[in-house]
C-alpha cells in the first residue's frame, strides 16, 4: 500500500495534502512535477525558462487580500431602525432575530439553577454542569471522580425564548465550537446532542459554515478555514439585511438625500418573481447545503442556485434541519397558482402568532365546497385546515439523548407538502372526540385510538423493513401517542437499541481508523453495515479503510456502492479518484474527481486533486486553472502553492512559478524540505545558481533536521546544482 494513504487518519482533511506530497518527496515529484532526478537512472531534459533577473514580491500584499474577508455593507438593525423604528421594533419579537443572541440572564432557562444544572447518561463517563456567575453561563464538564475538569464559556444561543431547543456554542480561539447539552423547552429538561464518546475537553463539535449563515446575517469567514471566523462586526439573527441586502449604500445615500422616498440599493422583495421570493427563504429552509462560492455571498434577487448546491435526500429525516421550500414545491397548491410563497402564510416582520398562517391563509384559495371532508367532520374542526393537511411531524433528524431516553426530537415541525392525509384528519377528529363527555363518543375516540395506533405501528415496521431505523422510532412513538400498548413499547426499546448499536459501532470505527488500527476498524464498519446496508458513509469509509489495508479491491467496492447510495456526497468519487491517481490512472482519476465537483463546486480540495490528475496528463493550462481555484478557495494551503507552482514551471511561466514556489515556503514557515527544493529549482530555471544552491542547501538542512529520508536525494540535487554554477570543477 503506498505510503501516504496509509499515513492518513482523514481523508477528508489529510489525504489531499498527502496528494500534493509534503509527507513524501519521491511520491510528490516522480513522474509528474519533472523532478526525475530524484528517481535514480532516470534523468529527461529539464525544461528551458528564459532567465528571471526580478520578480515582484507585490504577491505578498495580493496573498494577504485573499485572507481579508471585508463586510460588504452589513449594518445590522439599529441603523434601520432610524428610520424605520416600528417596523424593527415589532420584528425584534420574531424568531428570525432570535436566531443567534448573547445570553441574557432573563431569557436563559431555568436549568442552570442549582438542582437542575447536572446532567450525566450511561454511555459517557463525562459528567456535565451548568452554571451562571455574574451574568455569564458556562458549561463544565467532569469525569466522576472530579478529574479532567473542562470549563467553556456560552458564548451564543441558537434559538433563545423560542420553546424548543436552545443550542450553546462557545469560542475556541477564533473558532467556533457547538457544546454538547441543550435545554429541550417542550420537556423542561437538558438533553446532550449526539458527540464523540471517545472525544476529549469538553466533547464540542465543530461548527459548520452554513449552520453560522442560517443564524447569523453577517460574520467573517477565513478563506480556506472549516470553521474559522472574525469576532469583530458580526450581526447576529436573521434581520433585515438578509432579506433587503446589505444596508451600508442604502443608508449612507438616505442620509444625505432625505428628501428622496424611493428607496435606494435596497431589495424590495414583494416586487422580485415568486422563484426569487422563494429563494429568499430556501436560504435556510431547504437542503442548500454545499457552497458554490464564499461564505455570504448570497444577495436577495439572486438565484439560490448560483450560490448553493441542495441536496436531495431520499426521506424526510435525512433532510437538513428545516427543508419546508422543497415541499411546499411539491403541493398542487403551489404549482397550480402563480402567486403562493412563504408570506403567504408568514409574516416575516412579525412573530407567528401574529401572521395569517392557518385556515386564513387557506380561506384566500379555498371554499368550503372544495373539501370532500368537511360535511363529514364534526363543526368544531371542520375549520381545521392546517391539521389535516399540513400535520406536525418530529423533526427526527434532530435528536438528543436526556438522562431517561434516547433519540428524543422535541420539536415538531409542520408538514409543508400540503396534501391529503387520513392519519392527520383521524388525529383531529379524535382530539374532539375526547373533549367530549357522553358514552358513545367516547367509546368512539377509544376506537379511533386503536386504529391510529395500529396505523403508526404497521408505519414503523415498513420503516424498519428499509432500514430507516430513526423514522420507525418515530412512528413507534406516534403509535404510543394514542395508546400505550407493550408490543409497541418493546418494539419502541428495540429499535432504540439497534440505532444505538450502529452510532456506536460507527464512532468506535472512526476512533480505530483515526488510530490506525485497521482491522479493528474494519470489523466494526462491518457490523455498522449487517444492520443497516444502506449507510452511505459506512459504506464510504470501509473502502478507505480496506484501501489503507491494501485490499484494494473491496475498497474499490466499498466506494463505488457508497457513492450509488448518496450521490450528493463527495467523500466516494474524491476517495475512488485518489486511488485511481495512486495506480497511475490519471484518467480515471479524473473522471471520479469531477463526479465529486459536481456536487462540493467549492472545495478547494478538489480542485487541488483535479489540478493534479491533469497535470499527469500534461493538461498544464487547465490544471492552472484548477488549482488557481483552488487557491482563491484556500489560499493558505501550501500544497496547491507547491502544484501550482509546478504548473507554472511546466507552462514556461517563470515569474508565476517562482511567486508560487516562494509562496509555498512561506506558508510551511521555510520548514518542509520538498518545498524548498521546489524553490530551489525554480530559481535554477532562472540560472540564479546563488539562490538555488543556498535553498537547496536549506532543504538539505531541514530534512536532515526533520525529514532525513529525503537528505541523499537532495545532496545528490544540490551537487548537481554546484556543478551546473562551476561547470569547470
Amino acid at each position: 500500500m503506498p505510503g501516504p494513504l496509509k499515513e492518513r487518519p482523514d481523508i477528508r482533511r489529510k489525504a489531499w495534502i498527502v496528494a500534493a506530497g509534503l509527507a513524501s518527496l519521491g511520491v510528490i515529484f516522480a513522474g509528474l512535477f519533472c523532478f526525475d532526478f530524484l528517481r535514480p537512472g532516470v534523468r529527461n531534459p529539464e525544461p528551458v525558462f528564459p532567465a528571471v533577473e526580478h520578480v515582484d514580491d507585490g504577491d505578498s500584499a495580493e496573498w494577504a487580500r485573499r485572507l481579508t474577508v471585508e463586510n460588504p455593507g452589513y449594518l445590522g438593525p439599529k441603523a434601520c431602525a432610524a428610520c424605520h423604528s416600528e417596523r424593527v421594533a415589532e420584528f425584534q419579537l420574531t424568531r428570525h432575530f432570535l436566531a443567534n443572541c448573547v445570553p441574557d440572564p432573563a431569557t436563559m432557562p431555568k436549568g442552570f439553577q442549582p438542582g437542575q444544572n447536572q446532567f450525566s447518561i450511561p454511555e459517557s463517563p463525562r459528567r456535565f454542569m451548568m452554571e451562571e456567575s455574574d451574568g455569564r453561563f458556562r458549561e463544565n464538564t467532569t469525569d466522576p471522580d472530579g478529574s479532567r475538569p473542562v470549563s467553556s464559556e456560552i458564548a451564543f444561543v441558537y434559538g433563545a425564548a423560542g420553546g424548543n431547543d436552545e443550542v450553546y456554542f462557545s469560542w475556541r480561539h477564533d473558532t467556533l465550537r457547538e457544546l454538547p447539552l441543550v435545554w429541550l423547552a417542550p420537556l423542561k429538561t437538558w438533553g446532550a446532542s449526539p458527540f464523540d464518546r471517545h472525544g476529549q475537553g469538553d466533547l464540542s463539535r465543530e461548527m459548520t459554515i452554513r449552520c453560522v449563515e442560517c443564524h447569523n446575517t453577517w460574520l467573517a469567514h477565513t478563506p480556506g478555514s472549516r470553521n474559522q471566523y472574525g469576532r469583530e462586526n458580526i450581526v447576529m439573527g436573521v434581520t433585515c439585511e438578509v432579506c433587503h441586502g446589505p444596508g451600508r449604500e442604502h443608508a449612507d445615500f438616505h442620509s444625505h438625500h432625505p428628501e428622496v422616498t424611493d428607496p435606494h440599493a435596497v431589495v424590495r422583495p414583494a416586487q422580485l418573481s415568486r422563484e426569487r421570493q422563494m429563494d429568499l427563504c430556501a436560504q435556510c429552509h431547504s437542503n442548500a447545503l454545499k457552497h458554490r462560492g464564499p461564505a455570504f455571498q448570497y444577495r436577495p434577487g439572486q438565484p439560490l442556485d448560483e450560490s448553493y448546491y441542495s441536496l436531495h435526500t431520499r426521506h424526510p429525516e435525512d433532510d437538513h434541519v428545516a427543508n419546508q421550500t422543497t415541499y411546499l414545491r411539491q403541493s398542487r397548491c403551489f404549482q397550480q397558482t402563480e402567486t403562493l410563497t412563504c408570506v403567504t402564510c408568514h409574516n416575516p416582520h412579525q412573530h407567528r402568532s401574529q401572521t395569517n398562517a392557518g385556515t386564513t391563509s387557506c380561506r384566500n384559495c379555498h371554499g368550503n365546497e372544495d373539501c370532500k371532508e368537511r360535511p363529514l367532520l364534526p363543526d368544531a374542526v371542520r375549520d381545521d385546515c392546517i391539521g389535516c393537511h399540513m400535520p406536525e411531524h418530529r423533526k427526527i433528524q434532530v435528536y438528543f439523548r436526556t438522562e431517561s431516553d434516547k433519540y428524543v426530537a422535541p420539536v415538531k415541525r409542520y408538514e409543508h407538502k400540503i396534501g391529503v392525509y387520513p392519519l392527520a384528519r383521524d388525529a383531529v377528529l379524535l382530539k374532539w372526540l375526547q373533549s367530549q363527555t357522553d358514552p358513545r363518543r367516547q367509546g368512539e375516540a377509544v376506537t379511533l385510538a386503536k386504529q391510529l395506533s395500529r396505523a403508526w405501528f404497521a408505519e414503523s415496521q415498513s420503516r424498519e423493513a428499509e432500514f430507516r431505523f430513526l423514522a420507525a422510532v418515530d412512528a413507534c412513538r406516534e403509535s404510543l401517542r394514542f395508546e400505550s400498548n407493550p408490543t409497541v413499547q418493546e418494539k419502541l426499546q428495540s429499535l432504540i437499541s439497534l440505532q444505538s448499536e450502529i452510532d456506536s459501532d460507527y464512532q468506535l470505527a472512526q476512533w480505530h481508523e483515526r488510530e490506525h488500527r485497521e482491522p479493528e476498524a474494519i470489523a466494526a464498519y462491518r457490523r455498522v453495515l449487517a444492520v443497516k446496508p444502506d449507510f452511505a458513509m459506512a459504506h464510504g469509509r470501509l473502502g478507505t479503510t480496506y484501501a489503507a489495508s491494501g485490499e484494494r479491491q473491496l475498497a474499490q467496492e466499498h466506494l463505488e456502492k457508497a457513492a450509488k447510495l448518496d450521490p450528493d456526497e463527495p467523500y466516494a468519487p474524491a476517495m475512488l479518484g485518489w486511488l485511481a491517481y495512486l495506480d497511475g490512472k490519471p484518467e480515471d482519476a479524473l473522471k471520479y474527481y469531477l463526479q465529486a465537483d459536481a456536487v462540493e463546486p467549492y472545495s478547494a480540495r478538489i480542485h487541488h486533486q483535479i489540478g493534479l490528475a491533469l497535470m499527469r496528463l500534461n493538461r498544464w493550462p487547465e490544471a492552472i486553472e484548477r488549482l488557481s481555484r483552488g487557491a482563491t478557495i484556500d489560499p493558505r494551503e501550501p500544497a496547491i502553492a507547491l502544484a501550482l507552482s509546478q504548473a507554472y514551471r511546466q507552462s514556461k511561466q517563470p515569474r508565476d512559478a517562482l511567486k508560487l514556489a516562494r509562496r509555498a515556503v512561506l506558508l510551511t514557515q521555510s520548514e518542509d524540505a520538498g518545498v524548498l527544493l521546489n524553490l530551489a529549482e525554480v530559481y535554477a530555471d532562472a540560472q540564479d545558481w546563488s539562490n538555488a544552491i543556498k535553498t537547496a542547501e536549506q532543504a538539505l538542512a531541514v530534512s536532515l533536521k526533520s525529514q532525513p529520508k529525503l537528505s541523499a536525494q537532495i545532496r545528490i540535487r544540490l551537487d548537481e546544482l554546484r556543478t551546473r554554477r562551476n561547470p569547470r570543477r
